[in-house]
């Protein structure tokens, strides 16, 4: 079984004061109401995987823009500071984790203040298209900002330290991210991930990947043999194709989200093997008809290449697909899943868990038809 973080406790993030998660299992469900903190527990997952890159926190923080969105997205500024609980005296993040046997600690603080910029060290920032205008629009004069300063500490073991972090409102998103080694990969995948993001390349250059991706997609139809990209002769562009047997090549964009959202994940438990794999929503786009065998595939799938799982879920549906993977009438006290439901009361700053063993949870929902989501 594939444990890497066995316990987890948030101190401040998004809309979590405080919250205590006192174990974990292979996989783990969590449900609870809207704005109750699910995506928030993945989300401060995250800042685990790479606590010595303040860059890793920036990306983290945009996660929940949809570059699609009409109205346009936020700055990379309003996004870091919306990580932070809105009705704190001090700007400060904590996250604890006891993850591979050592207890590791996460925190970020600072305070928000005013400052003055360099009109020409502003212009630098923006694009060559936009710099003549924005040099007439400053002119010689500073430019008061919002800024943010403060410190990341971190204790991961032999990763222990801290540093200075500084981010205004004309801050971008740049550079790479910093290599830990192999303290502990993670995987995240967004409600969305399936429609823009550019998976497919990845899996046709992989073997393993691209069999993992025909196991899932046979399940929607048994006659899909391969995965390929092939040029259009109009203009020469790469166009995804799925190999059918009896209907020739069909391009993917013919098949549904079903579709996309399942070589989505499977690509993302290949990518996060001996790691940890986060899915919000994991039931977006996936039709409840194929509930049990495409839950059935993750489970088998996570335990084959030994990733912990944390996914996120609105359907009771959902809950009873991943809980049907489990045979508990001859698992005797074996369990792979637990169900983390989360509670937030109105006036209270504390976000409590309930969490119960999968076989728990079969059995109230068998006998009682025992809400999960509450």
């Amino acid at each position: 079984m594939a444990v890497y973080i066995e316990k987890l406790s948030i101190d401040g993030f998004r809309g979590i004061h405080k919250l205590a998660i006192d174990r974990t299992n292979h996989v783990n469900i969590v449900v609870g109401d809207n704005n109750c903190g699910k995506t928030s527990i993945l989300e401060a997952i995250l800042l685990l995987r790479n606590p010595m890159d303040f860059a890793n926190v920036l990306r983290i923080a945009r996660l929940r823009n949809i570059p699609f969105s009409a109205g346009g997205a936020p700055s990379i500024y309003e996004n870091y500071i919306g990580l932070f609980p809105k009705d704190e005296a001090k700007l400060a993040i904590g996250v604890n984790a006891l993850c591979k046997n050592a207890f590791s600690t996460y925190c970020l603080s600072g305070e928000q203040k005013k400052i003055m910029l360099d009109p020409e060290d502003l212009v630098k920032r923006l694009p060559l298209a936009q710099r003549k205008r924005a040099l007439h629009e400053y002119g010689s004069a500073p430019v008061e900002t919002d800024a943010f300063a403060g410190e990341i500490q971190y204790d991961f073991g032999e990763y222990k330290g801290k540093f200075e972090v500084d981010i205004n409102a004309y801050s971008s998103v740049s550079g790479r991210e910093v290599d830990m080694g192999d303290f502990l990969d993670m995987v995240y995948l967004a409600p969305f991930n399936h429609v823009i993001g550019n998976v497919f390349n990845t899996i046709i250059r992989n073997d393993s990947y691209k069999e993992i991706c025909l196991q899932v997609l046979r399940m929607f139809d048994p006659d899909i043999a391969d995965l390929l990209i092939l040029r259009n002769e109009s203009n020469d562009r790469p166009v995804e194709y799925v190999k059918h047997i009896k209907l020739g090549n069909m391009p993917l964009s013919t098949y549904g989200d079903g579709i996309k959202k399942v070589l989505s994940i499977a690509n993302g438990i290949a990518q996060a093997a001996g790691g940890v794999l986060l899915i919000d929503e994991v039931d977006t786009a996936i039709h409840s008809q194929y509930y049990n065998d495409i839950f059935r595939f993750i489970a088998k799938a996570c335990m084959q290449f030994e990733v912990q799982l944390f996914l996120t879920t609105h359907s009771k549906e959902a809950v009873d697909g991943f809980l049907g993977t489990q045979d508990y009438d001859t698992q005797n006290e074996y369990d792979d899943i637990q169900v983390i439901t989360l509670k937030k009361e109105i006036g209270d700053r504390k976000t409590y868990s309930r969490v119960l063993h999968g076989r728990k949870v079969f059995a109230n929902r068998e006998q009682f038809n025992f809400e999960v989501r509450l």
